[in-house]
C-alpha cells in the first residue's frame, strides 16, 4: 500500500473556549523537509468544514485532519465515511471525546507526530435517522442542552456544567419503547444515549466498554432522578461506572428503534440535530478510517 502523500487541515477557530489552535505557520513548520503535501483552510460557519472536506477529496488528498472538537470531526467524517480517506484529529474543542477514547495527544506537536506517523484503524459509524454518528450522540436531556450550549456565544467545560444544573429540575421523562434482537423495552427517559466511543468528552464515560469497531452501537437508558441524587450520578459518569447506576439500563445492538410519545431533541456528537418521535439506529462497521496513536 502506498503511504498517504497530501494531508489537508481543516481549523475551526470558534472551537473550544480557551483552546490554543495551530495556525498554518506552525503546522507547515512542522511537516518541512518532509514528503508530506500540506494544505491548510479555516472554517468560517457551520458545514463549512463538510464543504472544505468535498474539496478535499476532490483534489486527490489522502488524509483530512479535523482541527476542533467533536462537531469538527464529525463534519468531515461523514464526507469520508465509506471513502477509505483518512481522518486525523487534532483536539482543540470542548469536550474532545472521540480523541480522548482513542487517546490522541492534546500537545499539539505530539497530535501532529500522531499524523505523521499514520497508524490507521478501521472505525465504525452509526447512523441515526438521515445522520451519521461517530463518538456519542443522543436524545432527551443531554440533546435538550446541547440546543442551548454556546447559544450566547460561551462553550466549554464549566458554562456546560452551569447549563446542565440550570435545566435538570424542569426537564421533564419522556416515554420511549424500544425494539432491537437483544431485546424489547418500553417505560420512562430523561435521556437515552447512543454511542459508537465510550464518553461525552472531558472524561465523562457513558459507555465505558464501548468499542469503535465492533459494529454495535451502545444504548444507555438514563431515568430521572432528583437534584440531589445528581452528583453521586455524575461521580458515577466521570469514575466509568455509569452502567452500575441504579438509573441506568444498557445495550449493545447493531440495529435498533426507539419510539417516543412526543417530539424530543436529538444531538449528533455533540451538535443539535432537530427533533422525531422515532429514531432507527444502526452501526455500519468499519466505515471510516481514522488515524490513531
Amino acid at each position: 500500500m502506498i503511504p498517504p502523500t497530501k494531508i489537508f487541515f481543516v481549523i475551526n477557530p470558534a472551537s473550544g473556549k480557551n483552546s490554543r489552535k495551530p495556525d498554518e505557520t506552525e503546522i507547515l513548520e512542522f511537516f518541512r523537509n518532509t514528503p508530506f503535501e500540506i494544505k491548510t483552510a479555516l472554517t468560517g460557519s457551520n458545514g463549512h468544514a463538510s464543504d472544505l472536506t468535498k474539496n478535499a477529496l476532490g483534489e486527490n488528498f489522502d488524509v483530512v485532519v479535523a482541527v476542533g472538537g467533536d462537531g469538527t470531526v464529525n463534519e468531515i467524517a461523514k464526507v469520508l465515511n465509506g471513502t477509505g480517506k483518512y481522518l486525523g484529529i487534532i483536539p482543540c474543542g470542548s469536550g474532545n471525546g472521540l480523541a480522548r477514547h482513542h487517546k490522541i495527544p492534546f500537545k499539539i506537536s505530539e497530535a501532529l507526530a500522531v499524523i505523521a506517523k499514520n497508524n490507521v484503524v478501521n472505525h465504525d459509524s452509526v447512523k441515526i435517522n438521515d445522520h451519521y454518528s461517530f463518538n456519542v450522540s443522543g436524545i432527551g436531556f443531554d440533546a435538550h442542552v446541547a440546543h442551548l450550549f454556546g447559544k450566547d456565544g460561551n462553550r466549554g467545560f464549566l458554562n456546560y456544567v452551569k447549563l446542565v444544573v440550570k435545566e435538570f429540575s424542569d426537564y421533564h421523562e419522556f416515554s420511549y419503547s424500544i425494539d432491537c434482537t437483544e431485546k424489547k423495552e418500553s417505560g420512562k427517559a430523561m435521556l437515552i444515549a447512543i454511542a459508537n466511543a465510550s464518553q461525552f468528552g472531558n472524561n465523562a464515560r457513558n459507555a465505558p466498554a464501548a468499542d469503535t469497531n465492533d459494529g454495535k452501537a451502545d444504548i444507555t437508558v438514563v431515568r430521572k432522578m432528583n437534584f440531589l441524587q445528581l452528583p453521586y450520578f455524575a461521580y458515577k459518569v466521570f469514575k466509568g461506572e455509569v452502567h452500575h447506576s441504579q438509573f441506568t439500563s444498557v445495550m449493545d445492538t447493531e440495529k435498533i428503534i426507539i419510539t417516543c410519545n412526543t417530539e424530543v431533541p436529538l444531538h449528533v456528537d455533540g451538535e443539535p440535530a432537530g427533533f422525531s418521535k422515532r429514531f432507527e439506529i444502526s452501526s455500519l462497521k468499519s466505515s471510516l478510517r481514522l488515524i490513531v496513536p
